[in-house]
């Protein structure tokens, strides 16, 4: 759920051997074979940074897509990673949950200018800091000064006691409440997974449903998303399976039935990288999730962030490609980045079933050159 700043914007250091050039990615027919340039690349990128697998989808302007997969879903037994392997997706589920809410807005069912206290259960609204006079823009761009529910060991402790509780969005409000607040809301961005959290809550109580009902109506079903969902127990069949060192002896364990939030707006989905390209272009290119007025605001109302800046929901940086908007998202046992070029219509994504365990640069600023061209 916790998501580093997203750094495709920056400087990319090629230390990888492969190289790609425009030519051998700038067609749009899906290849899979082991010749594949993407292919060589991606299995190098994992075997570097010692992840059990992964899957690159890119989706191109014409709508056309084309995927690479390597190294492990599974293993004792082992199973080869396939293209149409499921994944938690992490922070990239922000997105979507900014997306509903987005929704809702102009709908005019709620107000952006709300304080989040109004969706909130009485018996909080005075318990969470800022809750009163932090708005629900201010959620939405991680600068409402309230405290990340994931801050210190206490959430993993009650996970490692009941590692397949189900949580759900309300019942981390105790998690959130009685701590002080970061800041003044607006005057600064900080992450904080709580912000989506009591955004969840919020779309659960104006639409009266379970947050992944609204999800399967308002996105999943609309963006043709057929193998999306939030998570679940028993875990799907086609789920990869994730790995973590969670003891921090430095080798990766099998960490897939430890529930850590399966059920939560700020990381609990779980999808395909065909899908997730689906949702791009549903977004960004067809305007089928949103109008163009709200995808302006909430790519231009936008709150520096160190290295970039935090729009509604995702990060929106520049390369020497021009813009990029997207996210970056990691899960027990699951890592992801979600990047979508405006300019070109392009839009790349990458999954893993583990985090990685040496330090390698994001996957989709080592694709750039190959995909764009040099750079303008």
């Amino acid at each position: 759920m916790i998501a580093g700043l997203w750094r495709l914007w920056m400087p990319v250091f090629f230390i990888l051997v492969t190289v790609i050039s425009a030519s051998q990615l700038a067609y749009a027919e899906e290849k899979t074979e082991p010749g594949d340039p993407l292919v060589k690349f991606l299995r190098q990128y994992v075997e570097q940074a010692g992840l059990p697998g992964g899957v690159i989808g890119i989706g191109y302007s014409d709508g056309k897509m084309r995927f690479a997969a390597t190294g492990y879903a599974a293993v004792n037994p082992d199973k080869g990673m396939t293209r149409d392997r499921q994944f938690y997706i992490g922070s990239l589920t922000k997105m979507m949950t900014a997306v509903v809410v987005l929704q809702l807005a102009s709908e005019k069912r709620i107000d952006l200018a709300d304080p989040i206290a109004k969706w909130l259960p009485e018996e909080f609204r005075d318990k969470i800091a800022n809750a009163r006079i932090a708005t629900i823009r201010d959620l939405l761009r991680n600068s409402s000064g309230i405290p990340d529910y994931l801050d210190g060991e206490f959430f993993f402790e009650l996970v490692g006691r009941d590692p397949q509780h189900g949580w759900r969005n309300r019942e981390l409000l105790p998690l959130i409440a009685g701590r002080e607040a970061h800041f003044k809301p607006g005057t600064q961005y900080n992450p904080s997974n709580s912000n989506y959290i009591l955004l969840g809550i919020l779309i659960e109580q104006v639409e009266g449903d379970h947050i992944e009902a609204v999800f399967n109506r308002r996105i999943f079903e609309p963006a043709d998303m057929r193998n999306t969902s939030f998570g679940r127990y028993p875990r799907p069949d086609d789920l990869a399976r994730g790995f973590d060192d969670a003891d921090g002896d430095g080798k990766l364990e099998d960490v897939t039935d430890f529930d850590v939030g399966d059920q939560l707006a700020d990381g609990g989905v779980i999808s395909t990288a065909e899908d997730l390209l689906k949702f791009g272009r549903a977004l960004f290119a067809d305007s089928i999730l949103l109008g163009s007025n709200a995808l302006e605001r909430a790519t231009t109302d936008t709150l520096f962030a160190g290295e970039g800046s935090y729009g509604y929901g995702m990060m929106i940086g520049n390369t020497n490609w021009g813009p990029v908007w997207g996210h970056d998202g990691i899960y027990f046992g699951y890592s992801a980045e979600f990047s979508w070029f405006p300019k070109q219509g392009v839009a790349i994504v990458f999954l893993s079933n583990g985090r990685a365990l040496n330090e390698v640069p994001p996957v989709t600023g080592l694709l750039l050159s190959g995909l764009f061209g040099k750079a303008q």
